[in-house]
């Protein structure tokens, strides 16, 4: 009996952690993922702030490369089933890491403006801007996490997120 109930306790347990370890991961444009970044999520889709730039290319392929005109930055994007994803690295080295993400969605079907700014601090900058002939816009800026809002047409007033930028 001792066995079969330490059995159920450790299996518990382990699937507990995996669906924990999960819970965070910033996966789309959703609510979810604005609070996940919120609460220090380093995420988006896949690829985390500070990860060795290695990791991520042996992950989503070297992608179209470019650098920076001036400087040491290396921008790497990737075209995906979500959207377009631009890694910004600090270094072309073999030891680069991320310090930029940018997902835009193919969609703005996400989280209204309204509602991802319930979930942003107080001091974050937010703007929405209506105009009937080059349509509806917005965007929040909380410290290192931005989001951008768009309508499907300009007379839709309901403006959905389709972009998230984070920097490390």
């Amino acid at each position: 009996m001792k066995k079969l109930v330490s059995a159920v306790l450790i299996t518990g347990l382990t699937l507990s952690g995996v669906v924990a370890g999960s819970a965070s991961a910033m996966e789309g444009n959703t609510i979810q993922s604005v609070k996940a970044l919120q609460q220090g999520d380093q995420t988006i889709e896949g690829v985390k702030i500070g990860q060795n730039m290695a990791d991520v290319i042996r992950d989503k392929g070297k992608g179209i490369h470019t650098q920076a005109g001036a400087g040491t930055e290396q921008y790497y994007e990737y075209h995906t089933e979500k959207g377009m994803m631009i890694v910004t690295a600090d270094s072309e080295k073999e030891n680069a890491k991320v310090t930029r993400i940018s997902m835009s969605y193919n969609k703005a079907n996400g989280p209204s403006y309204k509602e991802v700014k319930k979930n942003v601090s107080d001091k974050a900058i937010t703007r929405e801007h209506y105009n009937k002939v080059t349509g509806n816009s917005g965007f929040i800026i909380d410290g290192k996490r931005s989001y951008q809002f768009a309508s499907k047409s300009p007379k839709d007033k309901n403006i959905k997120l389709y972009r998230i930028d984070l920097e490390g």
